[in-house]
């Protein structure tokens, strides 16, 4: 597991964002967003420019192209396709700086042929290209704080040295002893103390994880770390993305070549996302969450998201300055948990 706060300069949140109560917004139930016919989930949708559409239920389709608007019902709703592409002055918004998504949402991503490649994105993909925005922003929450006193096998109550917004059935993980010998577990809260720092499990732990006030010396990499493993906002790899080595993968890009002319930068803002199933093996810049050759992305940002059941790397930006990344947990990833690469070594 690694616990990791990287950051870089820049990118602010996002401004205020349209919401699902804009005044030319149209349901997906409402025949009238379709001309007359709504479609099936099998087809394959496109939004078109000047078209805003509210996710209000749970929506399946063959595969989604937005060069409109695409929101979301404040409510738990979800999105299943085998892909998702926002591009040119297309958005895709859930939440906003000023008013964060708090009900459910899940973006299921896959189901298509191992060979698809579709606009060059292979498949299972939620990619924003040549301008395209992607706002998913949820609640800013405690994402993971540092373990304050040790904590011996056999105990289940947690002291932490910073207090959190946690609650009684959360899911959580501690995580402790480096890479040599990462001690892993995960449990459910059972309660939070008035302070907000005092934290009890429903189960004993089956091993001793050591706290930052320890008297015992340890590298810093090998004291407790305990995690939030729940987000408002998922977008997930279908049931057999693991089996299939076809997880899902996001990109945000210019859709152009590093240093090319008259390329547009996309925009990625990410906050309180949970990314699982992720990645795909093997395949060439197919990670969970990559900002790829997209120019100055200054307006991107990732904060306080879990990536978890990664097959290929975690976060990556190439030829991408100024993302924000911060807060961020990648959870046991097959491979490096953040890449941050010179944009001479990227291209798309």
């Amino acid at each position: 597991m690694r616990l990791l706060d990287s950051q870089a300069a820049g990118g602010a949140a996002g401004a205020r964002d349209a919401d699902a109560r804009a005044p030319d917004a149209l349901a997906w139930s409402d025949p009238a967003a379709w001309n007359g016919r709504i479609p099936g989930p099998e087809e394959d949708v496109v939004i078109p420019p000047g078209r805003t559409v509210v996710v209000d239920g749970h929506v399946r389709a063959a595969s989604i192209t937005v060069f409109g608007s695409l929101l979301f019902a404040p409510r738990e709703v979800s999105l299943r396709a085998r892909w998702i592409l926002v591009e040119g002055c297309g958005a895709l918004r859930a939440g906003s700086a000023e008013a964060p998504r708090e009900a459910r949402l899940t973006i299921s991503l896959g189901g298509g042929a191992p060979d698809e490649d579709a606009h060059g994105l292979g498949t299972a993909f939620l990619a924003a290209v040549r301008g395209g925005t992607i706002d998913l922003l949820g609640r800013t929450r405690k994402s993971w704080v540092a373990l304050g006193d040790s904590v011996v096998a056999g105990g289940y109550v947690l002291r932490l040295a910073q207090p959190v917004d946690w609650r009684a059935g959360d899911p959580i993980a501690i995580a402790s002893g480096g890479p040599e010998l990462p001690l892993i577990e995960q449990r459910r809260v059972e309660s939070v103390g008035r302070d907000g720092m005092t934290v009890t499990v429903d189960r004993p732990l089956q091993h001793r994880h050591l706290g930052e006030r320890s008297p015992l010396r340890a590298p810093a990499a090998m004291l407790g770390k305990v995690v939030l493993m729940d987000r408002d906002i998922v977008v997930e790899g279908d049931e057999a993305s693991l089996e299939r080595g076809l997880g899902a993968h996001c990109l945000i890009g210019s859709g152009a070549r590093v240093g090319e002319e008259g390329a547009r930068s996309s925009i990625g803002r990410f906050r309180g996302v949970e990314f699982r199933r992720v990645g795909q093996f093997g395949r060439r810049d197919r990670f969970p969450l990559h900002w790829l050759a997209n120019g100055d992305s200054g307006a991107s940002c990732a904060i306080d998201c879990l990536i978890r059941d990664s097959q290929q790397r975690g976060v990556v930006v190439a030829g991408s300055p100024h993302v924000r990344l911060t807060g961020n947990v990648v959870y046991q990833p097959y491979g490096h948990a953040f890449v941050i690469e010179h944009a001479q070594n990227a291209a798309q």
